[in-house]
């Protein structure tokens, strides 16, 4: 199927990433440098399990993005994972990164993004999803 760059609206050139002994095929802007990826190649190519989980187990129902999904079509959501704003498709779960954004997420420590902000659990919360708890807290409320 073919791709269109959701800000160029130019067809998307796939590429393959070597990561390790993996080669991953992601779908590239030749204009804007933006590149797409599927559900799971995100944490393919940062090895972040949290930010994995921010794009997916804790993706919300808001929608505040203006782009829709280069590869079903649906609306996309902005999330901000330590300041770096990325579009994930709330329907399919790919990713669009704009140029450099990759860079970004793969220099972000997985630690700081293990803990969910109050914004984005109040957005799980409202979407009727639920929120898993950590330490003192996940004890007090598995009990």
């Amino acid at each position: 199927m073919k791709r269109e760059c959701p800000r160029c609206f130019l067809e998307l050139v796939p590429e393959v990433l070597k990561r390790g002994i993996w080669k991953i095929e992601i779908d590239k802007c030749s204009s804007c440098n933006g590149i797409y990826l599927d559900k799971g190649e995100l944490l393919s190519l940062t090895k972040n399990k949290p930010l994995h989980h921010l794009t997916t187990a804790h993706l919300g129902v808001d929608s505040d993005s203006e782009l829709l999904c280069p590869s079903c079509g649906s609306i996309m959501d902005a999330e901000y994972p330590n300041g770096v704003e990325i579009d994930v498709c709330l329907s399919c779960n790919g990713v669009w990164l704009d140029n450099e954004e990759l860079e970004k997420l793969r220099s972000i420590d997985p630690s700081k993004l293990e803990q969910l902000s109050p914004e984005k659990i109040a957005e799980i919360y409202d979407a009727g999803g639920q929120v898993t708890y950590t330490g003192l807290f996940g004890w007090l409320f598995r009990r």
